[in-house]
């Protein structure tokens, strides 16, 4: 068993506490927040000994790993602190909310060799596996995939999320796990372009990101792909569509599904395992408990070019450069 703390008490850190209770190779040995009223509810709900200093809960719980979630800019320092005393980490997405800081942290974590995953929890899901594995010796001409969701609809989501300085929009808080996994299925990214707009919920002071987008990228290989993504949409749909000559297949992110045809045979498959939250958090805890990097599929230094990805994607959706027909 491991012993793991977590920084950041908010919506994804509780959900990585609610799924560490049923994980019989982890022990939660301290959670932290600055903000004590979150904290207060997260150390009582979860029964885990509380801290309002990161230094101070690593110095008294001696984790063997600690998790994350703090905003992205928020990294660095943790990290350091973290790295320097031989403790893992795993880090949820995004990385960092640049490059420059990216590239700090990167150099943290080689220097240290401490083992590190960041939350790119996709490439963990036994649908992806098969995807790749079936794709691993065919060319993919086309790709469309589609990430609908309806965050700009719930009257009670956190409004942080539609403030461009603090979130980044769909295309870097969330797109990035498209960005992320299309790599992970495809190659790298050569150039990209893409539009966006308000057409259902409109700009204002508390909501200064799109509401939906439209983006085409061309990879280095050739392959090409459009993704539409929106956030004002009354339902969650999340599929990658991969398409040549030879095959014809989608991939349901939300049911864990592959289904089409490769060689004009049926293909179908579809997976009952754990969530992918259980399975990026297992991955990253036997690679600590075995001193095996293997496990992990989602190294912060990868992660860096998804990262490089989204940040593109936000320049090329910039309202303000238009080219007029």
């Amino acid at each position: 068993m491991i012993r793991i703390a977590l920084v950041g008490t908010g919506w994804q850190g509780q959900g990585h506490l609610n799924t560490m209770q049923n994980m019989k190779n982890i022990q939660v040995v301290g959670v932290c927040d600055v903000n004590e009223d979150m904290l207060k509810k997260a150390s009582t709900k979860f029964s885990i000994q509380g801290f309002t200093s990161y230094v101070e809960m690593l110095e008294e719980t001696k984790p063997d790993g600690v998790i994350i979630c703090t905003p992205p800019e928020i990294r660095e320092f943790l990290v350091r602190e973290a790295a320097e005393r031989g403790i893992h980490c795993f880090i949820e997405k995004p990385p960092a909310k640049d490059l420059g800081t990216a590239n700090k942290v990167q150099e943290i974590l080689e220097k240290t060799g401490v083992m590190n995953s960041v939350g790119f929890m996709y490439r963990y899901s036994p649908a992806v596996k098969f995807t790749k594995k079936l794709i691993s010796d065919r060319r993919i001409t086309l790709v469309r995939s589609a990430m609908l969701d309806g965050l700009a609809l719930r009257p009670n989501w956190p409004r942080w999320f539609f403030d461009r300085e603090r979130s980044g929009g769909p295309a870097f808080d969330q797109a990035i796990h498209i960005f992320d996994l299309s790599r992970y299925l495809l190659g790298e990214v050569d150039q990209l372009t893409g539009y966006q707009d308000n057409l259902v919920v409109p700009k204002a002071n508390d909501f200064t990101v799109e509401d939906s987008f439209s983006l085409t990228m061309r990879y280095k290989n050739g392959t090409l792909q459009n993704h539409t993504h929106t956030w004002s949409y009354p339902d969650v749909f999340t599929q990658i569509e991969l398409i040549s000559h030879e095959l014809h297949i989608t991939l349901d992110l939300v049911k864990g599904r592959v289904s089409g045809k490769i060689d004009d045979e049926t293909v179908c498959f579809e997976s009952n395992e754990h969530s992918l939250y259980h399975l990026e958090l297992e991955a990253f805890a036997n690679a600590v408990a075995e001193n095996n990097p293997d496990h992990i599929r989602s190294t912060y230094k990868d992660s860096v070019n998804s990262l490089a990805v989204a940040l593109k994607a936000m320049e090329a959706l910039d309202p303000s450069v238009k080219v007029d027909i």
